[in-house]
């Protein structure tokens, strides 16, 4: 399957058509000319590295216990994301450093602190310089979006529990990945967001449930950034722009034994109320969801991966739900 292309040096009109096109048709599509510094990137890469190689006792020092503050390190089998939307699975094989710009930190458990290692002093810095530019980039995409949706998202997504994960993917010392039955590197599952941008390595093991319902490789361009449609946003479209459900397939199935990316999660407002708006809604397609505030959706759907139990929030892949149990 070939990834819809956006160009994000055309004019805005021209960029806006081609989100929609490609956001509507699949979920899912690669940004090119965005803009976002390589040198932000790079600098957060490095810092990544070099966390990620501390021990375990090193790395544990920056945990927090707290599911809802999605903050800190997630080790290899701390989470089984396919729990959010409500099936059971192994614990999925990555680990991660979440994160949020300090900026937004206040008494809300989604804006908590980020409890930054003392060991990678860098990565603080690092991290700052990739979210502001990924909070710029996506302040542009919710102006084209809304454009388009008929919905001021601009307006609304100011001050958002927009996050970042950091996630490292890699396998045991001796070059081995012990998988169990039905165990991924990251389970399937639809992001909780308006939308979410995914730097990655141009390698091996992302895999998105395409148009015909089947799991499809996904491999990124060198210098890309691939956007895919969350939770909200599909919400706001009735399902016209559907969710997409994805996952990391582990190295058995194809995936490179080294594989990073950094995830950047932008949300509109926390107080701000989902539900579909009227130019997706008719009688040949009533609306699929009821309101719910973007914090209540984010409490129904971050602790369950954790505690591993099923998630009680809008589920918005009902349509191919078939694709979570599926080993191809």
């Amino acid at each position: 399957m070939t990834v819809p292309i956006v160009d994000m040096s055309a004019d805005d009109d021209v960029c806006a058509d081609a989100l929609a096109r490609g956001l509507s048709a699949i979920g899912f599509v690669q940004l090119i000319n965005h803009r976002a510094d390589a040198g932000a990137a790079a600098d957060l890469r490095t810092a990544c590295d070099e966390f990620f190689a501390l021990d375990a006792n090193e790395k544990a020092s920056t945990i927090c216990d707290d599911p809802l503050a999605n903050r800190g390190w997630r080790s290899k089998g701390s989470e089984s994301l396919s729990y959010s939307l409500g099936a059971a699975s192994p614990p999925d094989l990555f680990e991660s450093f979440n994160c949020g710009d300090d900026a937004r930190v206040h008494g809300n458990g989604l804006f908590q602190q980020t409890p930054w290692p003392a060991q990678v002093p860098g990565l603080r810095g690092a991290a700052h310089g990739w979210l502001a530019q990924m909070a710029r980039l996506s302040a542009r995409l919710d102006t084209l979006i809304g454009a388009k949706i008929g919905f001021d998202l601009s307006a609304c997504s100011t001050s958002g529990p927009d996050t970042m994960a950091c996630i490292d993917y890699r396998p045991g010392p001796n070059g081995e990945e012990s998988v169990a039955t039905g165990q991924q590197r990251m389970g399937a599952h639809s992001d909780y967001t308006s939308f979410t941008l995914l730097l990655a390595d141009p390698v091996p093991g992302l895999q998105i449930v395409g148009a015909d319902g089947e799991w499809v490789d996904v491999c990124p361009d060198e210098g890309s950034l691939l956007m895919n449609v969350g939770d909200l946003l599909a919400m706001f479209t009735n399902d016209v722009w559907p969710s997409t459900l994805h996952r990391v397939v582990p190295m058995a199935a194809g995936a490179a034994p080294t594989r990073r990316s950094v995830a950047y999660f932008h949300y509109p407002n926390a107080g701000v109320s989902i539900a579909p708006l009227p130019g997706f809604v008719s009688d040949h397609r009533p609306a699929r969801y009821v309101d719910v505030t973007v914090e209540g959706h984010l409490r129904s759907k971050l602790a369950s991966p954790k505690d591993q139990v099923a998630s009680t929030g809008a589920m918005t892949i009902a349509e191919r739900s078939h694709a979570i149990d599926s080993s191809s």
